[in-house]
């Protein structure tokens, strides 16, 4: 006998448009650019959705040091995770990812 598996009552699009919301909500004051989903993960006890979000280093961002990088070399980025609850939708968190 298969265990029937039960979705997360806010599906996976819901949860990253939150995310994507509230982190760019979040820090308003630092003006992220190029803001993208990176990653998705619903935690393993399936209450959170474990959204990452990437996105330029706003200290590498701007024209002054735009002037000194070498041709090809990309702008830094930085990773947040925002922990979206899976039952209501409301975002719970937003942490720091580790470059990897």
């Amino acid at each position: 006998m298969s265990a029937l598996i039960e979705e997360p009552a806010v599906d996976v699009r819901t949860a990253v448009k939150t995310a994507i919301q509230f982190f760019c909500a979040s820090f308003m004051q630092v003006r992220p650019a190029n803001v993208q989903l990176e990653e998705i993960e619903l935690s393993d006890d399936e209450r959170h959705w474990l959204i990452t979000v990437g996105y330029d280093d706003p200290s590498h961002v701007g024209k002054e040091a735009v002037k000194f990088q070498l041709p090809g070399q990309r702008v830094p980025r930085k990773y947040k995770v925002v922990r979206v609850d899976s039952t209501t939708g409301r975002p719970v968190s937003v942490k720091i990812r580790p470059n990897v």
